[in-house]
């Protein structure tokens, strides 16, 4: 076993008492960074479908219920991370089988044109011309978040265009990077090698500024303030996801009768459900139109019955006390003002707002949904501009007539993925988080002409 390998694994095992403590020592810890440095020269010369293969396998066994590791993670993850076990096992493959081989190949040919030019990056290659593309000697990932797996998205795409990644785990998620790399290791222990997951607490200037620095790229997602603090500490590229809001928009023709109301309702449900609001494609307002068969308060309560539903079928994870005190402080604001209206569980496990207007504000998040009733859609288009660095997603139903219309309307005002209700949370590999391409931005090109004749 390499030293890089045991670094990570070690520090994977103790992040899952108490990540806040750990302190992986800096030597061990850029010796390890060395060594994945060095490894860059060997991951280039291999060839990219090569490399492809691996990773295919190594989701594969992952989405097997009956895998070793695929139970460990359905065991474990509920402690760690506070989701119920159904929500384990019902998300677990929704974020992990967009990532199989023909995904990770499409992607990489729809951002570079092909990903053949990733096997030109060092010498040789099948043309003597043309532009070759080199992923960096190292990449960064910097994680945060409670949502399981979302690791594994940037770790095999960076491990696609050959470059040796180091994983920041997020504090709300100790469990699944360890497994995810001991995957890799069982399909391609010289792929594994590539790897190092190391958690630090965040804001360490030592550790940061010494792995930030030997970094060719760091990628982080988290708050709007943690972002800048890490982009401080980055000599080299960075490429920072900061917080991000998401919404629903229901136009009054798709509200024609209670079955096509109790659908969407469903599908509204389950998008605010799935994975509690913890993501940044968590619809936290939802958009109805006045004037549908179904009155918007109507709607209101069929949103009200499916979440209760979802309830006993995946049910909500476990909240802290300030948690628990956000959902009380929602419910009192809608309770306390005379223009709205609320449907609550008896619980925390639910909540609906009713609200008149169009103004955006986020939620409390765990199953809390602002539903804003509005004359008409278009009043939006003055409202979203004002918010546009920090809309993502746009869960959409109007009309076929309306939807060129309300589509041109949102990309315009900053929303990056427009998609039907019921989908928002399980995105292609063709959702560009916050606008930006997956891997296009992490390569560095080279145009080679040709001599003339």
């Amino acid at each position: 076993m390499q030293r890089s390998e045991h670094l990570s694994r070690s520090a994977v095992l103790e992040a899952r008492s108490d990540q806040r403590s750990i302190r992986p020592s800096l030597p061990a810890l850029l010796d390890a960074v060395s060594r994945l440095k060095d490894a860059a020269c060997r991951l280039r010369q291999r060839p990219v479908d090569d490399i492809i293969a691996s990773l295919d396998r190594t989701i594969q066994r992952l989405l097997d219920p009956n895998d070793r590791l695929r139970r460990r993670a359905e065991v474990e993850l509920p402690t760690a991370t506070g989701f119920s076990a159904p929500m384990i096992r019902h998300g677990l493959p929704l974020l992990l089988a967009p990532l199989g081989g023909r995904q990770l190949a499409s992607t990489l040919d729809a951002e570079l044109g092909t990903r053949r030019v990733l096997d030109d990056a060092v010498g040789g290659g099948p043309r003597a011309c043309g532009p070759r593309a080199c992923g960096p000697d190292l990449i960064v990932h910097v994680l945060s978040g409670n949502i399981p797996a979302l690791v594994a998205a940037p770790l095999l795409l960076s491990l696609a265009v050959k470059s040796p990644v180091v994983v920041k785990p997020a504090a709300g998620d100790p469990i699944f990077p360890g497994l995810l790399h001991e995957a890799l290791a069982a399909v391609d222990p010289a792929l594994a090698d590539c790897v190092l997951v190391a958690p630090w607490r965040g804001g360490d200037k030592e550790i940061e500024e010494a792995i930030f620095g030997a970094a060719a790229l760091v990628v982080a997602s988290g708050s709007d303030p943690a972002i800048e603090a890490i982009r401080r500490r980055v000599a080299g590229r960075f490429i920072g996801h900061g917080h991000k809001i998401s919404f629903a928009a229901i136009g009054r023709e798709c509200l024609s009768d209670n079955a096509a109301a109790n659908d969407l309702a469903r599908r509204l449900a389950y998008d605010v459900s799935l994975w509690d609001q913890q993501g940044c494609l968590s619809p936290q307002l939802c958009y109805v139109e006045n004037g549908g068969n179904v009155t918007a308060d109507k709607f209101a309560e069929l949103v009200a019955e499916a979440l209760a539903v979802l309830a006993q079928e995946l049910p909500p994870r476990r909240l802290s006390f300030e948690e628990s005190a956000a959902v009380q402080r929602f419910r009192q604001a809608a309770e306390w003002n005379p223009a709205n209206a609320l449907l609550a569980s008896a619980g925390t496990e639910w909540s609906v707002s009713i609200e008149r207007g169009c103004e955006l504000k986020p939620s409390a998040l765990n199953r809390c949904l602002r539903l804003m009733v509005v004359d008409d859609l278009a009043e939006l288009s003055d409202e979203l501009p004002r918010h546009r660095h920090y809309l993502e997603a746009a869960g959409l139903a109007v009309g076929v007539e309306r939807r060129r219309e309300a589509t041109s309307v949102f990309a315009a005002s900053g929303v990056h993925h427009i998609c039907p209700l019921g989908t928002m949370q399980t995105p292609t590999l063709a959702w560009r988080q916050s606008g930006s391409p997956r891997v296009g931005d992490w390569v560095e090109w080279t145009v080679i002409e040709s001599t003339p004749a």
